[in-house]
């Protein structure tokens, strides 16, 4: 049997309403979460990562063996 676990690795936010608005994304580099809006990218807190508005949330699959 495998155990599976998952690490958020980025964060789309929207900002506005259906027929319009503004996205910005939130990326994991290393151990670093990084802001990124249009040609802007800064260096932010895991704090600001989950207090967004978050639209779509991206995971990657860990796989743990367990005996």
């Amino acid at each position: 049997p495998s155990q599976h676990e998952y690490h958020l690795y980025a964060v789309v936010n929207h900002n506005g309403t259906l027929d319009s608005g503004h996205y910005t994304a939130y990326v994991k580099y290393q151990n670093d979460w990084f802001w990124i809006d249009d040609a802007c990218v800064m260096l932010c807190s895991e704090a600001d990562v989950f207090n967004s508005n978050a639209y779509m949330l991206f995971y990657t699959l860990k796989f743990a063996e367990v005996k």
